[in-house]
């Protein structure tokens, strides 16, 4: 479960915009109100990424395949 949870994790910080910001700025938060139960070591080694590089790869992705948010 903690192996398919990081991969959802990743997964959501390269194609939602919103959730790569908050995650940046309460990574713990992120996790438990998205439900994301990862271990502690997974939870360090993903916070010690530069989410400027999820930043840049993810605006290499079709936006087909990332979440839309109406912005208003």
């Amino acid at each position: 479960m903690s192996q398919e949870a990081v991969e959802r994790f990743l997964g959501r910080l390269l194609t939602d915009d919103d959730f790569r910001d908050y995650a940046g700025q309460s990574f713990a938060r992120a996790c438990m109100e998205e439900g994301f139960h990862l271990t502690e070591e997974e939870s360090r080694i993903i916070k010690s990424l530069d989410f400027n590089r999820f930043i840049l790869l993810s605006k290499k992705l079709d936006g087909n395949i990332k979440r839309s948010v109406l912005r208003f």
